[in-house]
């Protein structure tokens, strides 16, 4: 069997340092500071907590995949 293990966890990392500078993106935003408005910095922040979710889905199927081989 493939392991992904080291793409998921390099690729959990990317989006959780993403996941983060789009919160403080957006409270920039919420705050009137930074070029960005309020509603696209909270569009980032979505879209990189979907990436997050996605990137989450991927481990629960290859622990998934584990465990039914593991049988």
């Amino acid at each position: 069997m493939f392991d992904v293990a080291r793409s998921l966890t390099a690729a959990l990392g990317q989006a959780r340092r993403d996941l983060q500078t789009a919160e403080r993106t957006a409270v920039r935003a919420q705050r009137g500071a930074g070029g960005r408005t309020a509603d696209a910095a909270m569009a980032a922040t979505a879209r990189a907590a979907l990436f997050s979710e996605a990137l989450l889905g991927a481990v629960r199927a290859r622990l998934a995949e584990i465990k039914a081989v593991a049988k």
